[in-house]
């Protein structure tokens, strides 16, 4: 029964990060408040026997019913430590992690898509704490990958995937922070972030066109749209398993993650040029965002400059 207050709050945490990613609103959690260890795996709840129990209890990573959570994520957050944790986690115990990043991410995408963020400071560059929290997210992806072989075992269906539930809901949540950290979510929308973008004037309208060219033109629009293509190819790859109802109805990031996909990738598509076949220039490399690893050099030379066309797991020819 102690282990109950822990599950509890574990559990408030997650609601607390989705509703956050719901409605853009900060989250009401930070991890230095959760002063308690990991909560026991669900594995060993379910346990058909004392000897598995005992079995699951001898294979649990060690250490982690040990440190407090808080001091886990300090840890985490805290220095360099190359690409990944010195410490072996589960799927659970890293999804509840991504979890507590999203007051750091919520705070940096506030500050860089804001007008408001040079009223006081004339050489603030928001765009610095996108980079550290998109730093966060990358070391904290490449350790779960590195422990856990998160996303090889779930796009392959593998049996090793022990964790379904949160698989998914750690890799929809996951794009859905990088995607909000490098696009202007309620910008694209034609919503005013502040009192500045309201379009009540000739030069407030030029200003918001300038702003959406240099975003366009930027790396951050395109690791937006590859972020939106990753997260439709999980709820396309959710949808049409054998089931789907419930499985879509578990992950309550999964249509919210679609909408702001779609809003990144019409926007996007509609304010850059045709494909080559289209305009008669000379064929280019296409890339299939819904396949494109990050480690894929015709990916990266598209995100870096803007190089090749692109598609969403549609076949074309170009």
């Amino acid at each position: 029964m102690h282990a109950c207050p822990s599950r509890l709050a574990f559990s408030v945490l997650r609601v607390d990060a989705y509703l956050s990613a719901l409605v853009d609103h900060p989250p009401s959690i930070r991890y230095q408040e959760i002063r308690i260890p990991l909560p026991k795996s669900p594995r060993l709840w379910t346990a058909a026997s004392e000897e598995e129990r005992r079995s699951l209890q001898w294979n649990e990573p060690a250490g982690r019913e040990k440190a407090t959570f808080c001091f886990l994520i300090r840890d985490a957050l805290g220095f360099d430590r190359g690409r990944h944790l010195p410490y072996h986690l589960t799927v659970a115990d890293y999804h509840l992690g991504l979890c507590s990043l999203q007051v750091g991410t919520w705070e940096a995408t506030r500050e860089a898509h804001s007008c408001e963020s040079d009223e006081l400071d004339t050489n603030s560059k928001p765009r610095d704490t996108v980079q550290l929290w998109n730093t966060h997210l990358d070391l904290w992806r490449a350790s779960t990958e590195k422990d856990c072989v998160l996303r090889q075992n779930y796009f392959s269906a593998s049996a090793s995937n022990s964790d379904p539930i949160f698989s998914h809901l750690s890799i929809i949540l996951w794009h859905i922070s990088v995607l909000t950290l490098h696009a202007p979510l309620k910008f694209l929308q034609g919503q005013d972030c502040c009192f500045k973008c309201r379009p009540s004037t000739a030069m407030t309208t030029r200003k918001n066109k300038t702003r959406l060219r240099i975003w366009i033109a930027s790396l951050h629009a395109r690791t937006a749209v590859w972020n939106a293509a990753q997260i439709s190819r999980v709820v396309a790859l959710e949808s049409t398993s054998a089931k789907a109802t419930a499985s879509l109805s578990l992950n309550s990031l999964a249509i919210h993650g679609v909408l702001n996909s779609a809003i990144v990738t019409c926007s996007y598509a509609y304010h850059t040029r045709a494909c080559p076949l289209c305009t008669g220039d000379p064929p280019v490399d296409l890339i299939n965002l819904f396949d494109a690893m990050d480690e894929d050099v015709t990916l990266v030379k598209w995100k870096e400059q803007g190089w090749g066309a692109w598609r969403l797991g549609v076949p074309a020819e170009v």
